[in-house]
């Protein structure tokens, strides 16, 4: 069978990503609908904000293991050996500090620390925090055939597996949820999911299976580029989920819990476009650079053009049709989330730039991708913290909004610095939020006049 072309490699990967992430998310969401009627809004909430711990336990540990593997020139044994004994041990010291974590946060609620009625309040969420925690063990042994899959913009295998677990996965929780309705529904699935997914990493992908290795040269150089990833980790946890942090020590888990479904509603969105332009334009434009880097702004603007069109116009949509698509899929006691999908939908207008974040690091410059990050979190914890002070929780939503579109200017700059930028192509797409906007009108009337007559 003839090679695939470059062009062709990007055009499968891109489809079968975006077919996959689009499958996931619907299954995601028909999942959350159905979850919703078997748990109360509570269980959202502490799921939420356990599931941000663990998040931010795996930022401020991420040294970009995977990224070298797509990035690096290198493939030889004991490279990818050593990267993955490396990935293992992350994963056994993410499970270490989450029972740490849990300690901590039961320790201080003995001492009556936390507000009564707060999400950190509740006596399970320790047990939440340490038992999920163990999901990073067993995703540090997943096989690194997964990330050279993507090295190599062969995506088929990858978005398979992650689908079938991911069904597995939620099966099992709805299964749990009906008979046993709690919140170690959704930790039993997600488990199960991972566990899967691992096994399948090894015994369903062609190539070595991993072995334990150590090759101190090849530490250095994970180190000298993880660095900076490590730094941009740690700061897009703190902008990023400063929000469900906040929230989760000064309001109560159903409060928590409408703020985690419209993040689920938006999210999905922005989840979509992100998995893709990370699981198909990082490689894309790492082949690019390596190979023929006089291409990149044409390849950049090519990539991007698909997720600008579809990110403005759904930005537009949602504001306008957030409170019809929510008395759609929910119940009257979901009602509050309308509101907040709203303002949440503005934030859909900086996803486009992330493919200038993943370029930068396939330039081997991830340091503009932390400083981007940082501006992020900086906006975040002055305008955020003092909007909260004076206008209370609507407030937050609003500077979670704005934080995202904070460091657009510096985004630009940096286009600008190192000739990625085209005035003409980023204000040509920017009609299409009107298009959307007027689009949810429309169907906000043919909902009202059809449907809820």
């Amino acid at each position: 069978m003839q090679a695939q072309t470059f062009k062709q490699r990007v055009i499968s990967s891109s489809i079968w990503t975006f077919g996959g992430n689009v499958l996931t998310q619907l299954i995601r969401f028909v999942s959350n609908l159905i979850m919703t009627r078997l748990l109360a809004p509570e269980m959202f909430g502490l799921m939420s904000v356990a599931g941000v711990i663990m998040f931010g336990l795996n930022l401020l540990s991420d040294i970009g293991l995977r990224q070298i593997i797509i990035q690096n020139k290198r493939s030889d044994p004991a490279f990818v050996n050593t990267i993955w004994t490396l990935q293992v041990m992350r994963g056994w010291l993410m499970w270490v500090l989450s029972v740490l974590v849990a300690l901590i946060f039961a320790s201080l609620s003995h001492f009556n620390f936390w507000p009564e009625g707060s999400v950190y309040a509740e006596p399970i969420f320790p047990w939440v925090v340490a038992v999920i925690g163990f999901n990073s063990v067993i995703g540090g042994y997943e096989s690194t055939k997964m990330a050279h899959s993507s090295r190599g913009l062969s995506l088929k295998i990858n978005v398979s597996i992650g689908l079938v677990t991911q069904l597995i996965g939620i099966i099992f929780m709805l299964i749990w949820a009906y008979f046993y309705p709690s919140v170690w529904a959704l930790v039993a699935g997600s488990m199960l999911s991972t566990t899967l997914s691992v096994l399948s990493s090894f015994y369903l992908i062609k190539g070595s299976h991993n072995y334990f290795c150590w090759d101190k040269e090849v530490l250095k150089e994970v180190l000298h580029f993880g660095k900076w990833i490590f730094f941009s980790s740690i700061l897009g946890f703190l902008a990023s989920s400063s929000d469900k942090l906040i929230l989760g020590g000064l309001v109560d888990a159903k409060l928590v819990g409408y703020y985690a479904i419209a993040g689920l509603l938006v999210g999905a969105i922005g989840q979509l476009i992100t998995s893709v332009i990370h699981s198909v334009g990082f490689p894309a434009l790492s082949e690019t650079f390596r190979e023929n880097p006089q291409n990149l702004k044409s390849v950049f603007y090519k990539l991007r053009l698909p997720f600008d069109l579809f990110l403005i116009s759904s930005c537009g949509f949602i504001f306008s049709a957030a409170h019809t698509i929510v008395s759609i899929l929910y119940d009257s006691r979901y009602e509050s989330v309308a509101w907040i999908l709203q303002i949440m939908s503005i934030g859909l207008f900086e996803v486009r730039y992330r493919v200038a974040g993943e370029c930068f690091l396939a330039m081997g410059k991830p340091k503009l991708q932390t400083s981007l990050v940082f501006v992020e979190m900086a906006f975040m914890y002055t305008v955020g913290i003092m909007a909260y002070q004076f206008y209370g929780f609507t407030g937050l939503i609003w500077a979670v909004s704005c934080a995202a579109l904070s460091a657009v200017p510096l985004n630009l700059y940096y286009m600008k610095k190192f000739d990625l930028l085209d005035w003409k192509r980023e204000l040509m797409v920017l009609p299409m939020i009107g298009v959307g906007y007027f689009l949810g009108l429309f169907f906000t009337y043919l909902v009202n006049t059809f449907i809820l007559k």
